[in-house]
């Protein structure tokens, strides 16, 4: 009997337990079974639904604190914020899950584990770190700071200085460097944001405010040291001027104060005009007995502004407080100087002569002749230059001692200051001709003069000048200076150049003019005078024939090689003759023309 009940109670406690654990399967069908935790949270008997409200409702996490420290003020920020959150079903599927999935028998001993020794499950966290990148760069925006360069500014002549202002810049990577790990755990902490410190180029602008204030602190005056008499100066450079020649310039982070070189170089550019002094070469005449210069003019020496010594003066003069600087001057050496020697000059010979007569001149043209000669004595010409006769001259004024005199003026002669200088230009072209010197620039006359043509010189040996646009023009070819002399035989009315040199055995020959295109005058030409009594008539210009002449010249080197050839054509026009008459005078209707013999053709004028 009691084994029956034994047997009875066995089977009613296996049926009993087989009941519970029927019950319990039934019940946790859809539930997590009992000991299950996810991250701390007591999920057991809960439908996958009521487990994720549960962790929604105790893993909002909002007191997890990530602390960004800036170097001025902290952030605080939530893993949220930062780019994390918690992934509910991948949590709760391996909790789901836990004593589930083999036999029933295992099943109900893992089931019997949980109940006895509970399991924690870790979240499952989604971590997007460019959430956080998109944070620390709204942050950098609001935290980086752009340096600032000292400044140096001018309120009128006042230096006003702003100081320099260092920037900073966040580093976003190295930072996220530090952030990402908390996030992705959802873990609080302190994170140090980490900062570059960024510094200006500019760093002092307080020598640059020094510098110029010593510069506008008073105008500057510029002086000749030893002035001439007529000098100009002083120039007085006022503070509002120095001002805009001001210049602010940064040398290794620190700005400095000076003027504007090329400011400057300006201004003095402005001043040197009137303090240059061209330097005038000596003039001399040549002894041809003991074969030695002799000055007949002095040489003066010159003086310009030396302009980039006088800028760096001032500068000097300024940086050190000084406002009265003189400028820097240089003598400029005459090219030739009045104690040069023929042999330091080579100037040891005469090389070549040319003369013309002026016999019969009227007095006017006779002193004409003279003012202009004496402008060419001792002219000394440096080798490869060119002779300009108009240059030489100068002016052809009243103030510069000249007369009136007649001139060639197409058919009627003309009266004009230094009527006559063409005798000059005409002797000048003869030396030059015959010493073989490359002439560049020769015109003939209009019409044939007779003076040119006195003394068997021939036709077509005249050069005519007419300043600025007419003129006569050689080059001293030789490696040596050329000494040009005049010249004036009172006795002979004679005209003379004389040029003096080294000679290089060069020899000039010439053919004798060659006539062609003759061409007579048209009849005589009348002209009413008021002030001549009633029915005279007086001849004023003969007339003279046209016609071409052309001379050939050739220069032959020392050793008889040709070195140029050059022809030389002049073409006179013809000129009629020319009367003068007073009122009343009956002009003949059909004026005999003349024929002029070739003894008698050229005028005497010009």
């Amino acid at each position: 009997m009691k084994a029956f009940l034994l047997l009875g109670l066995s089977i009613l406690a296996a049926v009993a337990l087989i009941g519970s654990v029927v019950v319990f399967e039934s019940y946790h069908a859809d539930r997590i079974y009992p000991g299950v935790y996810v991250w701390g949270v007591d999920v057991s008997g809960m439908t996958l639904e009521q487990a994720t409200e549960a962790l929604q409702a105790s893993m909002s996490r909002d007191d997890v604190i990530v602390t960004l420290r800036g170097p001025e003020q902290t952030w605080q920020a939530r893993p949220s914020d930062l780019g994390a959150a918690l992934n509910f079903s991948a949590m709760l599927a391996p909790a789901y899950e836990m004593g589930r999935g083999a036999g029933w028998s295992e099943n109900v001993l893992g089931q019997l584990r949980l109940m006895l020794s509970p399991v924690n499950l870790p979240p499952v966290v989604v971590y997007d770190i460019e959430k956080t990148r998109a944070y620390l760069t709204a942050l950098a925006r609001e935290l980086d700071r752009t340096p600032s360069d000292a400044t140096m500014t001018l309120e009128g002549s006042t230096p006003v200085v702003m100081p320099a202002s260092p920037g900073r810049r966040m580093d976003v990577e190295a930072t996220l460097g530090s952030v990402a790990p908390l996030v992705g755990q959802l873990a609080g902490g302190q994170v140090d944001l980490v900062v570059t410190p960024l510094m200006p180029a500019v760093v002092d602008a307080e020598v640059a405010r020094t510098e110029a204030q010593v510069f506008l602190s008073e105008p500057l005056t510029l002086v000749l040291d030893q002035p001439r008499e007529g000098d100009p100066g002083p120039w007085v450079i006022p503070t509002e001027q120095l001002v805009t020649m001001l210049v602010i310039r940064d040398e290794n982070g620190v700005l400095r104060a000076s003027l504007n070189e090329g400011a400057l170089r300006a201004y003095l550019e402005g001043v040197a005009p009137a303090l240059a002094i061209e330097p005038v070469a000596a003039r001399y005449h040549f002894n041809e007995w003991n074969r030695q210069l002799e000055p007949i003019l002095a040489s003066v020496v010159g003086r310009a502004l030396n302009v980039e010594a006088s800028a760096a003066r001032i500068i000097e003069y300024l940086t050190a407080g000084r406002h009265y600087v003189p400028l820097v001057v240089e003598a400029v050496a005459s090219p030739y100087p009045d104690t040069a020697t023929a042999e330091e000059l080579g100037i040891i010979e005469r090389v070549a002569v040319g003369d013309s007569y002026f016999i019969g001149s009227p007095s006017a043209r006779d002193h004409n002749i003279r003012v202009a000669a004496k402008n060419f004595d001792g002219v000394v010409i440096p080798p490869g230059e060119t002779f300009s006769f108009n240059e030489i001259l100068g002016p052809v004024t009243v103030e510069e001692g000249y007369d009136e005199s007649y001139i060639t003026a197409g058919d009627l002669l003309a009266i004009e200051v230094g009527g006559g200088i063409c005798q000059v230009s005409t002797t000048a072209f003869r030396a030059a001709f015959w010493g073989g010197y490359p002439i560049t620039e020769r015109w003939a006359h209009e019409n044939r003069i007779g003076y040119y043509e006195l003394q068997g010189a021939g036709i077509g040996m005249d050069a005519t000048v007419y300043s600025p646009w007419v003129d006569f023009k050689f080059v001293n070819d030789r490696d040596f200076p050329l000494l040009i002399e005049t010249e004036i035989d009172d006795a002979a009315h004679r005209l003379t150049f004389r040029f003096y040199s080294t000679s290089d055995g060069r020899r000039v020959e010439a053919d004798d003019p060659v006539i062609t295109d003759r061409e007579e005058p048209g009849p005589p030409i009348y002209q009413l005078d008021e002030s001549m009594a009633p029915g005279t008539v007086k001849q004023w210009q003969s007339p003279v024939s046209g016609l071409t002449a052309t001379i050939v010249r050739r220069v032959y080197d020392a050793s008889g090689e040709l070195m140029a050839q050059n022809t030389f054509v002049s073409r006179f026009k013809p000129r009629r003759e020319a009367f003068h008459h007073g009122p009343g005078y009956e002009v003949p209707e059909t004026p005999e023309e003349l024929t002029p013999t070739p003894e008698a053709e050229p005028t005497t004028e010009g």
